[in-house]
């Protein structure tokens, strides 16, 4: 078996935000446990299988995907427990297959940093946490949209600001798109309820204050757990206190 290291601080972010955000939603249950550590391993499991999926056609790289069907197997069965809870968590799931799909022809074609690619993952992730806050609430909630909407929109700011500093860093559309985003996110998240404005007004500053700086992927890296920090605790906050 072979194993893939994830050294990007975004792919973490994304696992653990929205589910974080889900429990605040939708209270704690001992079954969430169950799910957040098989999302952990499904999460590996995809991971190793999209490797495996870009390399096949150069190498026989079976050793990833033996390590997908290992991590998966033990997700499954970690997912069983939170099933007898609430077996309809399982339609979140189903809905996720078309994103995931989307993400395997990416892999496939090699172009993994596609921005379609990037929103498709978001999502899915989005979903998951949605997916555990629906875990304990048995129904669907304001706090699970909120949940989805504000993972889904951060993270998309997010892919926005790597590639402005990163990957296209030279292409001035990107640039423009990133700090339009981010203004009418602000602004949207303002009028949504004032505690989201101010969860969202450092995305706004972060955009345009590392562009053109020559910020390097592990500095960009720090900054987004940083942010992600904040932007969590005024979420929690406003599910909390305001729902």
């Amino acid at each position: 078996m072979k194993f893939k290291k994830q050294n990007q601080h975004g792919a973490w972010a994304m696992i653990f935000m929205p589910l974080l955000l889900g429990i605040a939603a939708g209270g704690f249950h001992f079954s969430q446990l169950f799910y957040m550590a098989g999302w952990l391993l499904m999460f590996f499991a995809a991971d190793h299988a999209l490797m495996f999926i870009k390399r096949m056609k150069r190498n026989k790289e079976f050793g990833y995907l033996k390590s997908a069907l290992m991590f998966g197997g033990i997700a499954i069965l970690l997912f069983l427990y939170p099933l007898m809870v609430e077996y309809r968590i399982m339609f979140f799931f189903i809905v996720m297959l078309p994103l995931g799909l989307i993400t395997a022809y990416y892999a496939k074609i090699r172009d993994e940093r596609n921005i379609i690619n990037d929103i498709a993952a978001i999502m899915i992730f989005s979903i998951a946490g949605g997916g555990i806050a629906f875990l304990n609430s048995h129904e669907w909630t304001h706090g699970i949209t909120t949940v989805i909407a504000v993972s889904f929109l951060y993270f998309v700011g997010s892919a926005l600001v790597v590639k402005t500093v990163v990957r296209e860093r030279k292409n001035i559309r990107y640039r423009n798109a990133s700090y339009i985003y981010h203004a009418l996110l602000f602004l949207g998240m303002l009028a949504w309820h004032y505690l989201l404005g101010i969860a969202f007004v450092v995305g706004i500053i972060r955009a345009v204050g590392v562009y053109g700086r020559g910020w390097t992927p592990k500095k960009l890296g720090i900054l987004e757990v940083v942010h992600v920090l904040w932007i969590s605790a005024w979420v929690v906050v406003y599910l909390t206190a305001v729902l």
